[in-house]
């Protein structure tokens, strides 16, 4: 009995509290942008072009996968995609999960009702149970029988592998160019200055307003002994919560005015200037070749 007890005493002491899940997370947040910056600065193919062909690369890659309809096609780009970023010097096993972590969650909950027969009807994969008879809803009408669709199914893989390219090309692209390149790129190809001020300013004080929110949690760890019960942890929470709201408030100001005694007049200034080398006109040109590839490839194959 004494030894039951003592596992039990022994686990509550090593479980995790709320503090020390939150404080890991937010240090896991911090560390992923951290290799992101180390990954964009390393030579691999994808950092070596200027950022504008790098952007307007992706755009012609997200534009063609929304032109193909066959599922085979679309994972035969989604393995180059893989290719793509294994010349580029980015982590291959943690470019899938970052990708296919976020697609099933959000797009397979999203599309996972149209594979059914009331939502898309079509010719039966299989029959689930029949109704005793067809129901009328409004303008819906619910069929006798319900069933998983081909076309249904069909129509959900396309999205699937359409949201995971998509996906993949936009992490690509933030992954192998670093952000105030990407910033300066964006302001070149006409993105609104306005836009990209916001962009650049949340990306810089988020990292900011998380490592004060470690601070604060560390400091509250560091000064608690023993066990704190569910109430004094919300209010610790909503405490926290409104201290972090009221800096930020008083940060926004503060850097506000440091800004315009800087002469700050609403552009970004990035010291690096772009310049357009023979490679990267040869690699725009191979990006269209690969398009018009796939998209040929859709109408020569086709899913029966």
């Amino acid at each position: 009995m004494c030894s039951k007890s003592f596992k039990s005493n022994s686990s509550k002491s090593t479980k995790s509290s709320f503090l020390e899940k939150t404080i890991n997370e937010l240090n896991n947040v911090m560390k992923e942008e951290f290799i992101a910056g180390k990954i964009a600065s390393r030579h691999g193919l994808l950092q070596n072009l200027d950022p504008r062909i790098n952007i307007l690369s992706s755009l012609l890659l997200i534009i063609t996968a929304n032109f193909i309809h066959q599922p085979l096609i679309l994972l035969f780009f989604n393995l180059w995609i893989i290719w793509l970023a294994k010349v580029s010097l980015v982590p291959v096993r943690s470019f899938l999960k970052r990708v296919w972590l976020i697609v099933p969650l959000f797009t397979v909950i999203m599309v996972i009702p149209s594979i059914f027969s009331p939502i898309l009807p079509g010719e039966p994969l299989l029959v689930l149970f029949y109704l005793p008879h067809s129901i009328q809803f409004l303008f819906w009408q619910i069929p006798q029988t319900i069933s998983i669709t081909k076309q249904g199914v069909f129509t959900a893989i396309v999205l699937v592998l359409r949201v995971g390219i998509c996906v993949s090309v936009s992490l690509l692209l933030t992954l192998t160019t670093k952000w105030s390149l990407l910033l300066k790129a964006l302001s070149k190809i006409g993105v609104p200055t306005m836009f990209i001020t916001i962009l650049e300013m949340a990306h810089r004080y988020i990292y900011l307003l998380l490592q004060t929110t470690v601070d604060m949690f560390v400091a509250k760890k560091s000064r608690t002994v023993g066990h704190t019960t569910t109430g004094e942890q919300r209010q610790f929470l909503s405490n926290s919560m409104s201290i972090l709201l009221g800096k930020s408030y008083f940060m926004s100001n503060e850097v506000y005015l440091a800004m315009t005694s800087r002469g700050y007049n609403g552009k970004a200034l990035v010291l690096t200037e772009f310049k357009m080398k023979l490679f990267d006109w040869l690699w725009l040109i191979f990006i269209i070749i690969v398009c018009l590839f796939f998209i040929g490839g859709d109408h020569l194959f086709v899913w029966k």
